[in-house]
């Protein structure tokens, strides 16, 4: 806690959201200071606002895309029954393909990149969780990646 009262946020806590939720400029920017000796990950992140950054080099980090964010996409299939959608977490949309027919016997209709939902809050039917598909993808270990079915502009995934 600082003196203020207000309990602090490390530096170590935002980066590790920035990785999470895809930031991929915060995240190098973090890692930058860190890695050269600009803050300390303990330290509080109010220090982040007070750095130097050296933005030739954070955005040539971004390009390189040097500690793999965002290589987890989302996909959304949809199927052969009106109005329901299978989803996939996946490197690319070959693999969710080849995982939805291998699962389903059938080709998708459509297979759509649809990681603007990925900070959705959705519920998990099979274990009566929600979660936000940032954070529910972090507990997954192996990609391609079955979430479950769920109806066209509803929220709620159901293992089928």
């Amino acid at each position: 806690m600082r003196k203020d009262g207000v309990n602090m946020v490390s530096v170590q806590e935002v980066f590790q959201l920035a990785i999470e939720m895809d930031m991929i400029h915060l995240a190098h920017r973090i890692f930058w200071a860190i890695a050269n000796g600009k803050v300390r990950v303990e330290e509080d992140s109010e220090r982040l606002d007070v750095i130097d950054y050296d933005d030739e080099i954070i955005s040539e980090m971004v390009a390189q895309n040097k500690l793999n964010i965002g290589k987890i996409k989302l996909y959304v299939a949809q199927t052969i029954m009106p109005d329901r959608y299978a989803f996939y977490y996946s490197e690319n949309v070959l693999e969710a393909h080849a995982l939805h027919q291998e699962m389903f016997r059938e080709t998708p209709n459509r297979l759509t990149n649809a990681s603007h939902l990925m900070p959705k809050l959705f519920h998990f039917d099979e274990t009566d969780d929600a979660n936000i598909l940032y954070f529910h993808r972090n507990k997954v270990v192996a990609y391609p990646y079955y979430l479950g079915h769920a109806r066209a502009g509803e929220r709620v995934l159901e293992v089928m």
